[in-house]
């Protein structure tokens, strides 16, 4: 199933699925290399998280070739809003800047990521 899979939809469900499964399995370890200290942060929350992005992960990597545009829209959807919360809370000062790298920006990455692997989505039929 794998080798029919476009590289960048591969790397984004991949990291998407390393992402969720750090944050559900170790969130304290977990929010740390986000560098956020994880007395600040909310384990049940993180932990949530986690779940989001492994769904967000399992539908992009076992979505039909003609679903894979919408499910990636999706995906892109919710990064971007990622990315405005996370931006939102570094202005706030909430966010240290190795946060801000691997927080909102990159979300930003994922949108960019996110849109090669929508737009190079077979067509829908």
């Amino acid at each position: 199933m794998f080798m029919f899979m476009g590289t960048p939809r591969l790397v984004l469900g991949t990291i998407r699925a390393m992402i969720g499964l750090g944050a559900w399995l170790a969130p304290d370890l977990t929010v740390k290399i986000f560098g956020i200290e994880p007395e600040k942060s909310d384990r049940f929350v993180g932990r949530l998280f986690g779940a989001r992005e492994l769904a967000l992960a399992a539908t992009l990597l076992s979505a039909p070739p003609a679903a894979v545009g919408r499910v990636a829209a999706v995906g892109v959807a919710v990064d971007a809003f990622d990315s405005l919360a996370g931006f939102d809370e570094r202005r706030r000062g909430n966010l240290s800047t190795r946060a801000t790298l691997l927080g909102p920006v990159g979300a930003l990455g994922f949108v960019a990521l996110g849109l090669l692997v929508a737009r190079s989505a077979p067509n829908e039929a």
